[in-house]
């Protein structure tokens, strides 16, 4: 079954494979893409449209993010940086007890950041599994009902980042060791207290029933956009059937989105 509650879990992973002296050779040896730093966020609050300032690491890893406000983050390792991250990856996915067969378009980040720096506010179509490694990971969820129909419909279109509020909400407070689960579409946002880099390894993954979801908010975003007034998700089942065979549709005509067609 799909997490439809924030909650939070022991792991056993081996620290040793996220040592900032190790991330250091894998992100000298990381193929295009699957490294990157940015500056981190500065509050609970980016502006939608502001993407991240990417930058270039300056010296080790641990000197830099030591040194400036950072976000580095490795994509894809079970691909890449060794068999030890792909097992890492499946003994938290087994732990869980997730369904495999309701598993789309997994993801594993691991990511660094420097002390003090947050992540500000926003949600996720995605699941994510976040297993604290190195120094203090904290987050802090919202229940999904507090986003608008027209926040949701924005969510994968350039409105992920969400305008701060003040909401009842759940506070994990991650130690290397502790891990928490995101469930779809959940506003949160996390803060790193020093005086260590907070280092984390980050599973996602995308459900029938999300991306079914997605589908339906994504073609609302669009008839929204014609100034019409979109039933949303749940209200009428063959609208939000007609809904999802109009985005595969397009998404064939893009030549994109296969694995997601037809769910």
């Amino acid at each position: 079954m799909a997490p439809h509650q924030p909650f939070g879990f022991k792991h056993d992973l081996d620290l040793d494979l996220f040592a900032l002296d190790r991330l250091d050779h894998l992100a000298r040896r990381a193929p295009d893409g699957a490294f990157k730093v940015q500056l981190g966020d500065e509050g609970r609050e980016r502006s939608n449209g502001v993407g991240p300032t990417y930058t270039t690491l300056e010296g080790s890893l641990a000197d830099d993010v030591a040194r400036r406000r950072l976000h580095v983050h490795f994509h894809d390792l079970p691909a890449w940086a060794g068999p030890e991250y792909g097992a890492a990856r499946d003994a938290v996915l087994d732990q869980l007890g997730l369904d495999p067969g309701d598993r789309l378009a997994e993801s594993v980040v691991v990511r660094v950041f420097s002390p003090d720096v947050p992540v500000a506010l926003h949600a996720d179509g995605e699941i994510a599994i976040d297993c604290g490694v190195g120094g203090s990971n904290v987050w802090h969820f919202y229940d999904r009902s507090v986003l608008s129909h027209e926040e949701h419909e924005a969510l994968h279109r350039g409105g992920q980042f969400l305008a701060w509020r003040e909401a009842d909400g759940v506070t994990f407070e991650l130690a290397p060791g502790d891990g928490c689960v995101v469930p779809s579409r959940w506003p949160h946002y996390l803060e790193h207290p020093g005086p260590d880099p907070a280092v984390s390894f980050d599973l996602g993954y995308w459900t029938r029933d999300a991306m079914r979801e997605r589908k339906v908010y994504d073609v609302n975003w669009l008839l929204r956009k014609a100034h019409l007034h979109p039933t949303p998700p749940g209200v009428i089942p063959g609208r939000d059937a007609a809904k999802r065979r109009f985005f595969d549709a397009a998404t064939l005509v893009m030549r994109k989105g296969d694995e997601f067609r037809g769910v």
